[in-house]
């Protein structure tokens, strides 16, 4: 007999963590004041305000930066404070394209705790450091998809609970962004695998239970691949491919 399961694990596609992790190397000046600020992605013909103080020269304390093109005021703004021309402490930074940071800002870049919104809806809430997820956070992706565990250099890693918008749920160790160490995956329709993976895949001892006809298989998976008795058991794959693998 041949049992065939299917886990859809899809992570970050889609995100965009835009921003640096060093500190901006260009700047843009407020032609009024004279003020310099910090202009990591700069554009042709972009001028700015500045509505706060200078500090030898650059941007310091809280103000409103505006950038303009063609002397109109496009979405680009950070409203909150300033160190030396850079965004440092409090604020909030919508860029051209519609993202949203707000946070804490060190050298331009989110530190602590922060939330962002991307132009393509999707949200992140959490730790942030150099302007990447560190720390525990919860990703949020506009179709409904939800992650919400350890994050290190903008990828899951550590301990996580991922539900999906078909009702699929996966809670347990990740690496890098994918399944890897011990889990638990349950379906939508009941059917459950608990134990080891490594890159997606029930990789290692573990064990399916299918919720319909009652029944388990208990081994070590090669790949979501598992041979019991006369069955196998195919997870995310069609039973061919399984039986190729499972012979090799």
């Amino acid at each position: 007999m041949i049992r065939s399961l299917s886990i859809f694990l899809v992570l970050l596609a889609g995100s965009a963590f835009a921003q640096s992790s060093r500190p901006a190397t260009q700047w843009i000046v407020d032609p009024n004041t004279k003020c310099k600020v910090a202009n990591a992605t700069p554009s042709a013909a972009e001028t700015i305000t500045w509505s706060g103080a200078c500090k030898d020269g650059y941007a310091e304390g809280k103000g409103v930066a505006q950038w303009f093109k063609a002397k109109k005021a496009t979405q680009k703004k950070y409203d909150g404070e300033m160190s030396g021309g850079f965004m440092n402490g409090q604020g909030v930074f919508t860029q051209s394209n519609g993202d949203r940071l707000e946070g804490t800002f060190k050298d331009g870049s989110l530190n602590g705790p922060g939330k962002a919104t991307w132009f393509n809806k999707n949200k992140y809430e959490g730790q942030w450091k150099d302007g990447y997820p560190n720390g525990t956070g919860t990703y949020i992706w506009a179709d409904g998809k939800r992650y919400t565990g350890e994050w290190v250099n903008g990828k899951q890693n550590g301990d996580g609970d991922f539900k999906f918008a078909n009702g699929d749920h996966y809670v347990g160790q990740m690496k890098d962004g994918l399944m890897s160490g011990r889990g638990k995956f349950t379906w939508a329709d009941g059917n459950v695998y608990i134990g080891e993976f490594r890159n997606d895949k029930a990789n290692g001892q573990g064990t399916v239970r299918l919720y319909a006809v009652a029944v388990s298989h208990t081994g070590v998976f090669k790949d979501g691949c598992l041979k019991d008795g006369d069955e196998v058991v195919a997870i995310n794959q069609t039973p061919m491919a399984c039986a190729v693998k499972l012979e090799k």
